[in-house]
Order: C-alpha cells, then structure tokens, then sequence
C-alpha cells in the first residue's frame, strides 16, 4: 500500500519515463557525513565524475556546444539545484571557460555561504541599479570562475526580475564570459524562476531521488513550457544505485550519474 501511494521518483528510468527529455545525469547518494565539498574535493569520487558526466552531456546539448547561459532549477526546494550550479560552473571552468556563476534565488540565496563569500554587494544590488555590474563580480582566484551572490534581499523578487535591469545584465556577462549559469529559485509557487526561464537560452530541471513527487515535477515542467523555456534534460540527485540493483552502478556514469545536495 506504502509502495502504491509513493508517487516520489525514483530511478532513473522512471524519471525518463515521466518527462519527455533526456536524463543528462545521475548524481550519486552520499554517504552519511559527507558534505559535497568533501565529496568534490576527491577528483576520483563518483560524486565529482557525476558531475563531469553532466558537463560532458552538456557539450553536446546544443549545436554550438555548451549553452551560453544556463538556468539550474527544480521543482521545489532542498533538491539540489545550487550544489549542481556551483558544481557544474566549477566543472566548466576547468575547461578553461570564462564563467560567471549567478545566485539569482533572491528569497533563499545559498551561494555566498556555501562558497564563503560576501554577499554586500550581488544581483538585487545591481538589479535595482545601487551598483553596476563589474562591482558585483567577485573573481575566484587561480580559477576562470566567478560569481556573482544575490546581493540583500528585495522585497519583490518578481518585480527586479521582469525588468529590463536581468536582460541588459544578461547581454553584459555574455560579452565578458563564456557561460552564465544560474542558481534559481525553485518552480512551484513562484514566478521568479519562470520569468528567468523566458529570458535564459537553456533550462536544467533537477529532480531529487525519492524525494520529488511525479505530479510536482509535471507541474513545473509545464510552467516552464508555457513561458517557452527551453528544458534541455532533467537531473537526477541522490540516487542511491545500491538499493536499486546493479543495474544502475557506476557503469550508469558514462550518461553523467551520481548524487546531490542543495
């Protein structure tokens, strides 16, 4: 009865099954105590491989490879949409890529804590036109990579973000960087991450193993339809390959698997 009333997705086949687009990767579940900076920390993991996997899926996702701006969103919160942003920025940046990391979640911003940054100065900041955007960009050092955190919080998120503040932004950071990729607010509830959907060139859906419900994660794919996002795959995050079988172990990783947190 338990196993019939659970509509959370669970493999990776029940989540091709559901939406019409390709799984691009599996990101493995991580062991009790292990933080994903741990766990990326270790080139060799099957974390940091996922992670990989997903970047390579991605050099093939569109006619000109990687896509010049890139939306990371989910369903619903604590599903792993910013530890795969910042992943994935990072994984691009090795390439040699100049890339921009955006936290554009401005009512949960994570961005700043996770990567110890200030977060002063940020989107918001910019945005509502209190700074201009080189003051914004904090470059990482020995690295191709910087980021831009959400700056405070505004009081109407949807309002800066259907400005023509985000396009003259967006044109900005694609003259000066490679890839734009952006942490967004989750789908459901909220218009933010529809409305920055409409004006980036490709979407990311991540979906969170045994934890994201079938019928949420249809909801936000029409929502994201329906302003003409482009969804270029979903995501699976912490998946646990051990409890489904062999069939899903670490040859699964050659499309991009593994796990994930927030």
């Amino acid at each position: 009865m338990l196993h019939f009333l659970d509509r959370t997705v669970k493999t990776p086949d029940a989540l091709r099954a559901l939406i019409p687009r390709p799984v691009l990767g599996v990101i493995p579940l991580l062991a009790d105590g292990t933080t994903p900076a741990q766990a990326a920390a270790d080139a060799r993991s099957p974390f940091a491989e996922a992670y990989r996997s997903l970047r390579t899926a991605l050099q093939f996702a569109t006619p000109h490879g990687l896509p010049h701006s890139l939306l990371v969103t989910s369903a619903s919160a604590t599903e792993g949409k910013s530890t795969t942003a910042m992943e994935l920025a990072r994984n691009i940046a090795q390439l040699g890529k100049r890339v921009v990391l955006v936290d554009a979640d401005l009512r949960n911003p994570s961005i700043h804590r996770l990567m110890s940054l200030s977060n002063s100065v940020g989107l918001s900041s910019v945005l509502a036109g209190a700074a201009q955007a080189d003051a914004a960009v904090q470059p990482l050092a020995g690295s191709t990579l910087s980021v831009i955190t959400s700056g405070p919080l505004p009081p109407s998120p949807p309002e800066l973000l259907a400005g023509d503040g985000l396009t003259a932004l967006l044109e900005s950071l694609r003259a000066d960087f490679d890839v734009v990729v952006l942490d967004g607010p989750p789908v459901l509830g909220l218009a933010d991450a529809p409305l920055l959907a409409n004006r980036i060139e490709a979407t990311l859906l991540v979906v969170s193993a045994e934890k994201t419900r079938s019928d949420a994660l249809q909801v936000a794919l029409e929502r994201l339809v329906s302003v003409r996002a482009h969804v270029l795959g979903t995501l699976l995050t912490g998946f646990d390959h051990k409890r489904k079988g062999d069939g899903y172990g670490y040859s699964y990783y050659s499309y991009g698997s593994s796990d994930a947190t927030k």
